[in-house]
């Protein structure tokens, strides 16, 4: 048995082994989220009142009702859950994605791209077929067009290791995700071109046997249900965000 006091972990456990980065979130950065993210008593109820209050104005008014405003009724706005032990945030899956437009042409160049992504992440890829049809690009209903890799777990946490202390460094010109990034519910993607996939460890030994390289994106889902808790985890982890500066005025610059 465990002794009293320390926490025991099931993460990892079938093989006796678990990522570098998972110890860190369970052993550091939890503790440090749920604190960073306490609200006081007082705060808290001054956020109900302000919730409250936007429901109630976006609640169509009965006494005068006005059919162009209910039809441009907004969705009830979720409410933010209180920070407690059980919902602190926690990356909950991390999928890798290649789009591969010389395959419309030739089948063969997406299994360049196939390759990559199990040579990066050391999974099975799957393969990604077009569901409906595009004249444009000649582009037929079941055709491949690009490849994917869903990760989680302790493979999850291994990927986003390398990628935020290995390949990111590696990058001249790549200062941090905006403030601003996120699709509002917690989850982030980073978007990369044809030149980072070759910086990854695994690459560098057989990058020139692959005839073809393309760009591919990261998308990192998480528990938070807003942006500010999953971008404080996401910080927290290493990821770099990228600060909006102000311009200098004249007398700054004088």
């Amino acid at each position: 048995m465990a002794p009293a006091g320390r926490r025991t972990f099931t993460a990892g456990a079938a093989h006796g082994y678990q990522a570098r980065l998972s110890q860190f979130y369970h052993n550091t950065l939890r503790d440090d989220l749920m604190v960073l993210q306490y609200t006081p008593p007082a705060v808290r109820a001054r956020q109900e009142d302000q919730h409250r209050a936007a429901q109630a104005d976006d609640a169509p008014s009965e006494s005068a009702p006005n059919p162009q405003r209910r039809h441009k009724s907004k969705m009830p706005r979720p409410k933010v859950p209180r920070s407690t032990a059980h919902n602190v945030p926690f990356v909950s899956k991390v999928t890798v994605h290649i789009r591969c437009r010389e395959a419309l042409h030739n089948k063969n160049h997406l299994l360049s791209a196939l390759m990559a992504l199990q040579v990066v992440t050391g999974k099975r890829a799957q393969l990604i077929r077009a569901k409906s049809d595009a004249a444009a690009w000649k582009l037929r209903k079941g055709m491949p067009i690009a490849a994917k890799v869903d990760l989680e777990g302790d493979d999850m946490f291994e990927f986003l290791d390398k990628l935020i202390e290995v390949v990111l460094p590696r990058m001249k010109e790549y200062h941090g995700l905006r403030m601003s990034a996120g699709d509002g519910n917690g989850s982030f993607t980073l978007g990369f071109d044809d030149s980072v996939i070759g910086l990854f460890p695994e690459m560098e030994m057989v990058y020139d046997m692959f005839p073809l390289v393309t760009g591919f994106s990261v998308n990192i889902a998480t528990t938070a249900v807003r942006n500010p808790p999953g971008r404080l985890l996401l910080s927290g982890l290493g990821l770099p965000f990228l600060h909006a500066r102000k311009p200098a005025s004249e007398g700054q610059m004088l």
